[in-house]
């Protein structure tokens, strides 16, 4: 029999949005084991995706937004049988994977593509990381970003959501420009070297990140390999300038952005200041390590 399991962001009324659409395809479960959880607090769904991998779910849903999708993808990576496909409900904030992907609208949608059982093997990012002696590695799915992303993405989550999240996301990074200095880095990959300071990196698995920008619009979550984007010592002014053509999917034309692609990047820099952020959580500091996964998670679709 299959297993189907729910991982239910917590926040902001999400389970009552899900029991009304659950209501609507129940009697369609009939030969389904299901599962619901609902999180309480950050790495819940992490543990939860782990704990239903483990028990043998066939498919594993998150219901939330980026974030909690990143969560439950390193939860299923950490188990010992990461063998099931994963599907998501976009109740979040911004949901910037699904405007690479397409994934179902709603869950009737959803248990219809599981029934026929459509799905595609995305590529995952993976972040490794040595401080000391310890060993630390976390995937994403969607984008992993240095420098001001990692700020925006501070503010963000520490913000009240009060007038949509298109608002939300630009404020913050306004707002962050100010009180943001370029960050020094250096970048190594097989084929090419970058050094400079940037106002970010962006390592794209996905095309878009802060609430519908098009940032890599050369990614594509199936090819192996990551497309980068390095926008080095810009201005407020150099971004509110080209913030149009960046919603509209353009690449730009602009002698301080550098487009690039690769399959593993080392990167380092002097500056304690220089974060990192991937689907939208923070990580921590460098020196990092990334790297692609080619086909590493079966995506319902």
């Amino acid at each position: 029999m299959s297993k189907l399991g729910f991982i239910i962001n917590g926040k902001n009324g999400r389970k009552q949005r899900f029991d009304k659409e659950f209501r609507m395809v129940a009697d369609q479960l009939q030969d389904y084991t299901v599962d619901i959880q609902v999180t309480k607090s950050t790495g819940d769904a992490t543990h939860m995706a782990r704990q239903m991998a483990d028990a043998g779910f066939t498919h594993i849903i998150a219901v939330g937004g980026d974030g909690t999708l990143n969560e439950t993808i390193n939860g299923i990576k950490k188990s010992a049988h990461p063998r099931c496909s994963v599907g998501m409900l976009f109740y979040g904030t911004a949901n910037d994977f699904a405007k690479t992907i397409s994934p179902p609208k709603s869950l009737p949608l959803l248990i219809e593509a599981i029934k026929k059982d459509r799905s595609k093997r995305l590529d995952l990012g993976l972040i490794e990381q040595k401080i000391g002696d310890l060993y630390f590695k976390r995937y994403f799915i969607n984008i992993a970003d240095l420098g001001i992303g990692a700020q925006v993405v501070k503010k963000v989550n520490e913000s009240r959501n009060l007038f949509g999240a298109d608002f939300t996301f630009f404020s913050a990074i306004i707002r962050t420009f100010f009180d943001y200095s370029n960050q020094p880095v250096t970048c190594e990959t097989e084929d090419w070297q970058w050094e400079g300071k940037i106002n970010s990196l962006v390592i794209a698995n996905g095309k878009y990140f802060g609430s519908g920008l098009c940032i890599a619009p050369q990614a594509d979550p199936t090819d192996g390999k990551f497309a980068i984007v390095i926008t080095g010592d810009i201005t407020i002014k150099d971004y509110l300038k080209n913030l149009t053509d960046i919603r509209k999917g353009r690449v730009l034309d602009h002698p301080k952005v550098t487009y690039r692609s690769a399959q593993k990047l080392r990167i380092t820099s002097p500056s304690l200041e220089c974060l990192i952020e991937a689907d939208g959580e923070l990580v921590g500091g460098l020196p990092v390590v990334i790297s692609i996964e080619k086909g590493a998670i079966n995506f319902i679709i």
